[in-house]
């Protein structure tokens, strides 16, 4: 028979050894990851004063590139010295955070420069383009008085002879009154012909003649005798334009008031002869006056 107290004596060193083995596992196993973590730290430890001084070089060369660019540096600049001074007392920690924070407050103030730099721009390209005259007031500089009024009331009174042909009147003497115009602007009398073409266009919209085609021409020197000397053009007086709102200068081609923003509307008569307008005129076709 088996011996009952050696069997027991295998069983206990069986599960001291047991015990021993995973006792001894656990404990490796701890210390193994413990040492681990103080060597990070300890490397980590080592590092700090390196980590710290590259981070102040880093911060001070960004500080200087951007304060060189306009931008203001002054409340990183102070806490770059903050950090010089935990770097002396070998406070690395509080080094690096002080950085950190420096370059934050640097990149904010780069960002606010770099719009504000943009609203400028912005404002002097308004201002310019506010200050650049318009197409129309270029061609109107460039062109004498009276020459696109006449010019436009010669088309005009063409287009209403033609009308008044297709409705079976009589435009003997509105051609006749074309004509002449035609002819005195051709002498570069433009006040004379703008008359003559005016004349013209109210005859074909049935309106009486002042008086025949030779009296009309004996007004206009030039389509009379085109040797003679050219009279100087007189420009007609011209309706001023004034805001309703806060009675500024306007301009011919202004939608808004320059001064309060205030919409400028059309005007759907004449001043002159109360003729009905319509949005693309230019001017009147009843009279010919520009429209303001």
């Amino acid at each position: 028979m088996a011996d009952p107290i050696a069997d027991n004596i295998v069983i206990i060193i069986a599960v001291l050894v047991i015990g021993l083995a995973v006792l001894t596992f656990i404990e490796l196993k701890y210390l193994r990851k413990t040492s681990k973590g103080r060597r990070i730290k300890a490397a980590q430890a080592g590092d700090l004063p390196d980590r710290a001084h590259n981070a102040i070089l880093t911060t001070k060369a960004i500080s200087r590139t951007l304060a060189a660019a306009g931008v203001v540096t002054r409340d990183a600049d102070d806490l770059v010295r903050e950090a010089e001074m935990a770097r002396r007392n070998r406070d690395y920690r509080v080094v690096i955070e002080l950085t950190d924070r420096a370059k934050s407050m640097l990149k904010a103030e780069k960002a606010r420069h770099d719009a504000m730099g943009d609203l400028s721009r912005l404002r002097k390209a308004s201002d310019t383009e506010e200050a650049e005259p318009t197409a129309k007031e270029l061609l109107q500089k460039d062109l004498p008085p009276n020459y696109i009024q006449a010019k436009f009331t010669i088309s005009l009174a063409d287009e209403r002879i033609q009308v008044a042909a297709a409705a079976g009147r009589g435009t003997a003497q509105a051609e006749e009154f074309l004509r002449t115009a035609r002819a005195t602007f051709e002498t570069k009398d433009y006040d004379g012909a703008l008359r003559l073409a005016v004349k013209s266009r109210r005859i074909a919209d049935g309106e009486e003649a002042t008086g025949p085609p030779a009296v009309a021409a004996a007004s206009a020197p030039h389509a009379a005798a085109p040797s003679g000397p050219p009279a100087p053009p007189v420009a007609p007086a011209r309706p001023a334009r004034a805001c309703a709102s806060c009675g500024a200068a306007l301009k011919e081609d202004d939608t808004f008031c320059r001064k309060c923003g205030v919409k400028v509307e059309r005007p759907t008569t004449c001043g002159k002869c109360g003729a009905s307008l319509v949005a693309d005129d230019g001017f009147c076709r009843k009279c010919g006056t520009p429209v303001t």
